[in-house]
């Protein structure tokens, strides 16, 4: 874990030069966004990053659940090398945003406890050497939504709103959300109570942001009632914030 190249002379993701490397990659993305980009504010840059990580990990990590049996009937499995690549850059990814929001004094509480979780569990899966089949699963399936909210966001924030697109995209969000979120997220959490062989560790981080899956939802389920049911465009949009 100390050593920074294997034997086979592949970098090696399970050590702490990895996770820095990685989260200093993704202030220098996030730098050149801004200069390529001088005229959009720093909350409209750090999105673009969001939306990049999002696809990346969503479409690396989806496939990670279609491996040769269900990931989450084998908690014992080894972390594979691509395993552990997704969760250094999704762990650098955290790290990055997470000081960004405290620079920027973002005040969403949830928001900030959901990024410091986020931080500790890819650190205690990625150095923890199993299980990654489950844990990068899992990862993938929650940041397919973050596409569509960024997108929503841009949307918005170029002016395109209210637009046939903007509640498009939003709608598409919104199911997409309570589909992997909160379907799928359900079905999940039964198989990893059930699974004997599950550490305490990996179920208690599960569960952890299964609830926080549940917190967003219901913010998200008050807005689509208030505008879409009531007619009433809510004052706090769930919109705001980068699940």
């Amino acid at each position: 874990m100390i050593k920074n190249v294997t034997k086979n002379n592949h970098i090696n993701y399970e050590s702490i030069t990895a996770v820095i490397v990685s989260s200093i990659l993704w202030r220098l993305g996030y730098n050149a966004v801004r200069y390529f980009l001088p005229r959009k504010n720093p909350e409209y840059c750090c999105r673009i990053i969001s939306f990049i990580h999002g696809l990346v990990i969503a479409f690396i990590g989806i496939n990670q659940c279609f491996l040769i049996d269900n990931p989450f009937n084998h908690p014992e499995w080894r972390t594979s090398y691509i395993q552990s690549f997704l969760m250094v850059t999704s762990l650098g990814y955290f790290i990055h945003d997470l000081m960004w929001c405290l620079k920027h004094q973002r005040d969403d509480k949830l928001m900030i406890a959901h990024h410091i979780y986020s931080v500790c569990a890819l650190f205690r899966m990625l150095f923890k050497g199993y299980s990654g089949a489950q844990a990068t699963c899992a990862l993938g399936s929650m940041e397919i939504t973050n596409p569509f909210l960024q997108a929503r966001w841009f949307i918005r924030s170029e002016g395109m709103y209210p637009s046939v697109l903007f509640s498009s995209v939003e709608t598409t969000f919104m199911v997409v959300f309570v589909l992997v979120r909160i379907v799928l997220g359900t079905y999940y959490m039964v198989i990893i109570f059930k699974q004997p062989r599950n550490e305490w560790d990996f179920i208690f981080l599960s569960f952890t942001i299964y609830v926080m899956s549940w917190i967003f939802f219901i913010s998200i389920a008050k807005y689509a009632l208030k505008k879409y049911v009531s007619k009433k465009i809510p004052i706090i949009d769930p919109g705001n914030k980068r699940t």
